[in-house]
């Protein structure tokens, strides 16, 4: 691999990482003008809770009215109504929202690794090599002609073929085989369920190469995510390191050391921040925390030791302070209000506290409701 352009990081302030990550990311600075664009720069985003995955791309972007912190969970649900964005099973094995046009190239790279690691699994539920070939082909049949069916529906087209027992973890791997398999993806919601379409319908045609897509991804991963390890980016996308590294020759990427990690990126540091701290509730399958699994000590608050952060935290969604989490968050929508309860490792310096209640009203605005109202907790 080439050698990238090198520089030392040992005089970074504590949390400068996640400052820069935030940065490159697009949760700080210059918002990006749509939706679609938070998409298209992040190139995937985790959307294992579907509805809260919404506010990644939200967050990332200009507000569309007087009022708004950041753009409208309508305007997300829009995109998916329509196409431009898939959710789908790639990159990891979970679930994703990509770009339509970026699907063939994420499975090109990361596919057939994710279905050797379903291997174990789809033995241990009875799934073999027919079996699963026969779903997959049952399964883009089906969906054919712009049928779209919910997942009820999907499994019960699999039954009517001859597929034993399509239910339950059964019917999960059936179509996320399918899904791998470039037979189907995700099509229009029908009453609030999703519903799986054909794949060759869906998404705009086209082959791209297993090297060449692996590049693709890396030059995505890397300006969008960086500073990060290349064992940040094979976990984030199932990839053999060699394969990686192979791929970062000749992106022009430059180097940081940091203690023992050395990370890359595409986008120069920002400027040093002025004014106070900043505080994001995000989802808990953020970017700024599921891209990152290698240097996760550049995740959480540098003032807090890391034995201090519960193994499970109170809520799901996570808070950031200065980029790095702090704590978690769970808001209850009521009829003028919503309920924001937060839950902190420390304590909160008074600037720290009004940063909190910024970052909770972007969100109730979010919410669109006109009131909120907001618990604080924190470990004693």
């Amino acid at each position: 691999m080439a050698t990238p352009t090198g520089r030392l990081g040992t005089d970074l302030e504590p949390g400068a990482v996640a400052a820069w990550r935030a940065h490159s990311q697009r949760l700080w600075g210059e918002r990006l003008a749509a939706p679609m664009d938070a998409f298209r720069h992040l190139g995937a985003v985790q959307s294992q809770e579907f509805q809260p995955s919404k506010l990644t791309p939200a967050m990332r972007t200009s507000p569309e009215a007087e009022g708004q912190a950041f753009a409208s969970a309508e305007t997300v649900d829009a995109l998916i109504d329509k196409g431009a964005v898939v959710r789908t099973h790639v990159l990891r094995g979970t679930w994703h929202t990509v770009p339509v046009e970026d699907l063939r190239m994420m499975l090109a790279a990361s596919a057939d690794r994710i279905l050797h690691t379903m291997g174990a699994n789809n033995k241990s539920w009875g799934l073999d090599a027919a079996t699963l070939d026969l779903g997959t082909e049952t399964l883009a049949a089906v969906t054919a002609g712009g049928n779209h069916l919910t997942r009820e529906e999907a499994g019960e087209a699999l039954a009517a073929a001859g597929v034993a027992d399509p239910t339950t973890t059964r019917l999960m791997h059936l179509l996320m085989h399918a899904e791998l398999r470039s037979a189907i993806c995700s099509g229009t919601p029908k009453g609030g369920k999703q519903t799986y379409a054909n794949f060759d319908e869906r998404v705009p045609a086209g082959t791209i190469a297993q090297d060449e897509a692996v590049r693709a991804l890396a030059r995505r991963f890397f300006t969008s995510r960086g500073p990060a390890t290349v064992k940040d980016f094979t976990r984030w996308a199932t990839l053999k390191v060699s394969d990686a590294k192979a791929a970062l020759d000749g992106l022009g990427l430059q180097e940081l050391r940091v203690g023992d990690k050395v990370l890359y990126y595409a986008e120069e540091p920002p400027e040093a921040r002025d004014g106070g701290p900043v505080v994001d509730f995000v989802q808990g399958y953020d970017e700024m925390l599921c891209s990152y699994t290698d240097s996760k000590e550049f995740v959480l608050h540098h003032s807090v030791p890391r034995t201090r952060f519960p193994a499970r935290p109170r809520f799901t969604s996570v808070i950031l302070l200065d980029g790095q989490v702090i704590g978690s968050w769970k808001a209850t929508p009521k009829k003028e209000s919503v309920l924001i309860e937060t839950w902190r490792v420390r304590g909160f310096t008074a600037a720290e506290i009004a940063a909190l209640r910024r970052g909770a009203d972007r969100l109730r605005a979010w919410y669109g409701r006109p009131e909120m109202e907001l618990v604080l907790d924190h470990e004693a």
